[in-house]
């Protein structure tokens, strides 16, 4: 099984990106990344399921969100504007809640021509303000276009909705729903349970329909999909963190740090006290 590492931004940042490495194992996002494809087309994982990521689309990736690019085209190109969660709290205070949660449901968006043309405004205007205004300026401008950008897919997702552009079928998306849910209670109580059944029964839902619907969705099963989650978590405890190793198993609601050490080396190949120390030594 692949785990997982981290990929952290500070400050905004705006920067063109050519051709991606593919990465050897999934990245877990602590910021907001949106990304303008300008140019070929990447294949990538969001939370376990597969997207075609292509000329003229928009990608939004969220803070948690875990990440893996699978393959791409030489000639892929993208404009990436990257934000972290403090520069979170002023754009929400410009939009209202319900309506970002709406523009999360799907990562990767295709606009019509109209508000395709928006879209590669808002990032020329970016690209220009950076040239011109010193950092702090750039921040507070980079906020109050993202909050427009928000505020505009939304107004995109109702037209969309109106003249019932659907494209999925809503049994379909029952399941992504749910699949959806199971993403959220993980990372609320990763440190309660590693267990199907525990996640299965917070849904009200067998253990085996919630696996069924985790391979339909994503191809992984709801054990991988928790395991991987926990690893990630881990991953950026022993990173960024002082916490001790057995407090790390206490935190997890592992029996014993013998136990801890045991599953973190199966699910990554290597002891928590070895992957900090490779981590201090870099």
């Amino acid at each position: 099984m692949k785990t997982t590492t981290d990929f952290n931004a500070n400050h905004v940042i705006l920067a063109n990106l050519g051709k991606l490495a593919h990465y050897q194992e999934p990245v877990r996002c602590n910021h907001t990344i949106i990304i303008l494809c300008r140019k070929g087309e990447i294949s990538i994982e969001i939370n376990y399921v597969t997207y075609r990521f292509k000329e003229n689309g928009l990608l939004v990736l969220k803070p948690l969100d875990i990440v893996m690019l699978k393959d791409g085209s030489d000639d892929f190109d993208c404009t990436a504007l990257m934000l972290p969660v403090s520069s979170l709290t002023p754009i929400m205070q410009d939009i209202n809640i319900n309506d970002y949660k709406l523009l999360s449901q799907e990562p990767v968006i295709y606009h019509n021509d109209e508000y395709l043309q928006y879209v590669k405004q808002v990032f020329s205007l970016l690209a220009c303000a950076k040239n011109i205004v010193d950092y702090a300026g750039f921040e507070k401008i980079a906020e109050k276009q993202v909050a427009a950008l928000f505020y505009m897919q939304y107004h995109y997702n109702n037209k969309c909705n109106e003249y019932g552009n659907k494209s999925i079928k809503e049994p379909y998306s029952r399941k992504k729903e749910l699949f959806r849910k199971l993403i959220k209670g993980i990372i609320g109580s990763h440190t309660v349970s590693r267990e199907v059944l525990f996640y299965a029964n917070e849904l009200g839902v067998s253990s085996g329909y919630l696996n069924e619907v985790c391979k339909e969705v994503s191809s992984h099963s709801a054990k991988d999909i928790i395991d991987s989650a926990v690893i990630a978590r881990l991953k950026y405890e022993l990173s960024y963190t002082t916490k001790s190793i057995q407090e790390l198993a206490d935190e997890y609601n592992f029996p014993s740090q013998s136990y801890f050490s045991r599953y973190y080396k199966r699910m990554t190949g290597v002891t928590p006290s070895d992957f900090r120390q490779a981590r201090a030594d870099k």
